[in-house]
């Protein structure tokens, strides 16, 4: 995705130079920013509703990895193939055992919380996700109360996309979990 000022073109960061940045102080680690094709975008604030769906979320999937299965990860950084990207999901499965001093690569499924962010979380990431080979992203829409579940990667994206209402059930693929009831992910938002 090129980018210029003026008739000059931006150089993109890497996911390297911006890793560096952090490690020496530049960028703090909770820094509310994001790499995405070169470019440092601003993560918008937490919303009580994004919060309160990320924790059930995490809930439900911890007690899934009590089995040893999977790791659950919180808003930690996955290694895409696109060098200027370091997309950091909500929450990501990766299975257990993974070395816990180097980010993945792929994950077993990636979830993203939408509030304000649906048009990115539906339109810009999903292709760094299927290029990393996730098998499945969710993109939880809390405004409209559902889940879009995207399925079987390829080159351009995701080939199939499943969306789920608020009185449905979801349930991953590659991570053995029960079915996630959505009428109690959204009750008493």
């Amino acid at each position: 995705m090129p980018f210029a000022v003026g008739d000059r073109a931006v150089r993109p960061l890497t996911a390297d130079e911006v890793l560096r940045m952090v490690d020496v102080g530049i960028l703090g680690e909770d820094e509310p920013v994001e790499l995405l094709h070169g470019v440092l975008t601003e993560v918008s604030p937490k919303s009580p509703d994004h919060e309160a769906v990320k924790a059930r979320l995490i809930r439900w999937l911890a007690l899934a990895s009590a089995a040893g299965g999977h790791e659950v990860r919180v808003e930690a950084p996955i290694v895409v193939p696109d060098t200027t990207s370091l997309p950091e999901p909500d929450v990501l499965v990766v299975p257990a055992g993974q070395d816990p001093t180097r980010h993945p690569t792929t994950a077993l499924l990636v979830i993203e919380v939408a509030v304000s962010s649906l048009r990115t979380d539906t339109t810009v990431k999903p292709a760094l996700y299927a290029a990393a080979g996730v098998p499945e992203v969710w993109v939880v829409d809390v405004c409209a109360r559902r889940v879009h579940v995207l399925s079987d990667p390829g080159t351009g994206g995701y080939a199939i996309e499943v969306v789920v209402g608020p009185d449905g059930l979801a349930a991953p693929r590659q991570v053995e979990a029960e079915p996630l009831d959505l009428a109690g992910l959204f009750a008493g938002l």
